[in-house]
């Protein structure tokens, strides 16, 4: 079974809107416009699967036992500034 991932979905999602966009433009000016613009979308969707590759399979393969670590590690941090902020406050008094 294949499983599509976000960007491909967002991928998928701006091919789908840019051609109901040309359907529902008439040619000219206006249409050159509309079709630069999801050129410019898709190209970013495209850069940002490339570019999030590495990321998005290491989020995909995360273990419970390194996401438990991530998350103390980011909620205890906050309370280790705080108290070296207490500590060289009063150090300074």
């Amino acid at each position: 079974m294949t499983t599509t991932t976000v960007s491909e979905q967002e991928e998928e999602r701006l091919y789908e809107e840019l051609r109901r966009a040309l359907e529902d433009v008439e040619e000219g000016e206006q249409r050159q416009r509309v079709l630069n613009r999801m050129i410019r979308q898709l190209k970013f969707a495209k850069w940002r699967k490339e570019r999030m590759r590495k990321f998005d399979t290491y989020c995909q393969n995360v273990t419970p036992a390194t996401l438990w670590i991530i998350l103390g590690t980011g909620a205890l941090t906050p309370v280790l500034l705080f108290s070296m902020f207490i500590w060289v406050s009063l150090w300074v008094e």
